[in-house]
């Protein structure tokens, strides 16, 4: 397994977690809002722009 493939899969189960709720998630993660953006983007996990 990749670096790449642990942080998708840690996110998406983050995501599931929290129920898609980015701000918990990111804070959660120790990542910045923006970042974590960035890295769903990168890796084309779903998220509500509605959010944003």
């Amino acid at each position: 397994m990749t670096l790449d493939e642990l942080e998708s899969q840690m996110i998406r189960k983050s995501m599931e977690h929290y129920s898609g709720n980015v701000s918990r998630v990111a804070k959660a993660l120790g990542l910045s809002r923006g970042a974590l953006y960035r890295r769903l983007e990168k890796f084309g996990i779903p998220y509500d722009t509605a959010e944003k």
